[in-house]
């Protein structure tokens, strides 16, 4: 699905502006702190109904402003709309219709997302992994979102009854029956998609650098051998001490190494650019493979930690995707003569919170 118009209102610099992007390539140029990421920020909000980072979310509405507000209207006529208050509220529409769950948006315009955080899936927490896996896993089989709820549901319950100091047998023992079958589901799911997406992934990396030592590892987050079941009865004791599930899906992770090093300990910057770029375009490959549906590109400053070879490689690659790609950079020079069908890139010139059509790459 792709956007046909983008309406922008009080996200940070951007007080009102309104364009057209293209169904290929769409590269935004202009000066530090002009707005071109704010576009990128726009687009993830009326996507997930949020900022790139959660923490961020509320500061992403203009001084002066009560609320931000993105509308967009995709090819075939729907048409989304969020707004996110400053006191914390956001509402979210589809078709004039007022909707409760981000979810739905996630499924109508799913996107991929590569900015300077996106160095987390190599460096970061197991969660920024495990974010990684179950967007796939999400868009892979729409039934993982009602266990990944339920997961969370009788985790939190379990935790509760943990702490309570008071804990009934009988109620443990109904939260953590709900908790595992959850939770196996969700293995099973994770496990199944990882089978399909891992070799994807090792095809794109080797268009853009070689790594034959490369692995990605997954953890289920309990011991392989044993079963959930029998992991958490052997832990209650401490897990009372702690206050809290020790193990579970919740745990899970996917590390990605290189002999028995972590990527991020061994490769250079470029290096890791390069293969969290490898890692987002397999993604979005097995997922338009799986479901006949392209997703949507948000990549923040492209030639960053990046030589011009590689920049032609991963422009190569975004170029053919059939979804749309909203890039941004501070010269345009910089992306130049990396197009081999320029009919599919469109460039805009962002400046003041304002964004313009401009003629080529040249300017």
């Amino acid at each position: 699905m792709t956007i046909k118009r983008l309406s922008i209102q009080g996200v940070r610099n951007i007080a009102h502006t309104q364009f057209n992007p293209g169904p290929g390539v769409n590269v935004f140029f202009g000066a530090n702190g002009a707005g071109k990421s704010s576009v990128l920020e726009a687009v993830h909000l009326v996507a997930m109904a949020r900022s790139f980072k959660v923490s961020r979310t509320r500061t992403l509405i203009r001084d002066g402003e009560d609320h931000s507000v993105v509308f967009a209207e995709l090819e075939g006529g729907t048409r989304l709309g969020v707004q996110r208050n400053r006191d914390g509220h956001h509402s979210i529409r589809i078709n004039g219709e007022s909707i409760s769950q981000a979810s739905e948006l996630a499924m109508r315009l799913p996107l991929q997302l590569i900015h300077s955080d996106s160095f987390l899936l190599l460096e970061g927490t197991p969660g920024h992994r495990r974010q990684f896996l179950d967007w796939g896993t999400f868009h892979q089989d729409n039934r993982f979102h009602s266990l990944w709820q339920d997961a969370q549901k009788s985790l939190k319950n379990r935790n509760s009854l943990l702490r309570s100091g008071r804990m009934e047998a009988s109620q443990m023992a109904i939260w953590q029956a709900a908790f595992v079958q959850a939770a196996e589901a969700m293995d099973q799911q994770r496990q199944r998609y990882l089978e399909g997406f891992v070799p994807r992934f090792h095809e794109i990396l080797g268009q853009l650098i070689e790594l034959p030592e490369l692995r990605i590892h997954y953890y289920r987050g309990w011991d392989k051998t044993r079963s959930l079941n029998d992991v958490l009865n052997s832990q209650l004791e401490r897990d009372i001490k702690l206050g809290y599930t020790q193990s579970g899906p919740q745990r899970a992770d996917m590390r990605v190494k290189i002999n028995s090093q972590m990527a991020s300990d061994v490769l250079s910057r470029g290096q890791q650019k390069l293969v969290v770029c490898a890692l987002k375009l397999a993604q979005s490959l097995y997922f338009e493979a799986e479901r006949g549906q392209a997703a949507l590109f948000l990549v923040d400053d492209l030639p960053a930690e990046l030589d011009r070879q590689h920049i032609g490689r991963l422009s190569t690659l975004m170029e053919g995707l059939s979804g749309q790609v909203f890039m941004t950079s501070v010269e345009p020079s910089l992306l130049k003569d990396f197009w081999h069908r320029p009919e599919r890139v469109r460039v805009f010139h962002v400046e003041q919170g304002q964004v313009q059509p401009a003629d080529d790459l040249e300017q």
